[in-house]
């Protein structure tokens, strides 16, 4: 009976150190400064498919296709440029277009939606990894964004793979990693 209870589930990439302490550097200051901590409560991470509920049946059919999918891959280098904003609740680092990876994410959410077809989510795809949302205060936000917005962070990484985040006690855990093809 147990199998059949569905927990939350996202696909990311995730980068390693340094990019991953400096993020958090980054989210530990919205935290500090302007008191948004919520995004501490991931590793630093691209997300390529948004939080879908999924039962340990469901995952076990779908996780052997991805690691097929993600060996025949090779994952493009993730490029860094600055700051930059959904609305006034979200500010996030970003990521310079990068066609491959617009395509690898493509490729994954058609792969995902023959195991999941009742995800209903549209593909709205804008790689960036996120330093304050959802607790960012909309009248806190032209501090917050005076304070990002002119920083000129730059970095870039080269993804080992796909990671899976399980929701567990209102943090996200990276539970599986599905590397992809080296360079």
């Amino acid at each position: 009976m147990h199998s059949h209870k569905k927990r939350l589930y996202f696909l990311a990439l995730i980068p390693d150190d340094p990019v991953q302490s400096e993020i958090t550097e980054m989210k530990k200051a919205a935290r500090d400064l302007f008191g948004s901590g919520h995004a501490l409560n991931s590793p630093a991470h691209i997300t390529l498919i948004p939080p879908f509920f999924a039962s340990e049946e469901e995952l076990n059919k779908f996780l052997p296709a991805l690691e097929k999918f993600t060996e025949t891959r090779t994952l493009p280098r993730i490029d860094l440029n600055g700051f930059d904003h959904f609305g006034k609740r979200v500010i996030f680092v970003d990521v310079m277009h990068n066609p491959s990876l617009m395509n690898f994410q493509k490729d994954l959410f058609t792969l995902f939606k023959k195991f999941f077809p009742a995800y209903s989510k549209p593909n709205r795809f804008h790689p960036h990894l996120t330093i304050a949302f959802k607790d960012l205060d909309p009248n806190i936000f032209p501090e917050a964004w005076a304070y990002f917005g002119q920083d000129d962070y730059a970095a870039s990484f080269l993804p080992a793979g796909i990671s899976l985040l399980r929701h567990k006690n209102k943090q996200w855990y990276r539970i599986q990693e599905f590397p992809a093809q080296q360079r």
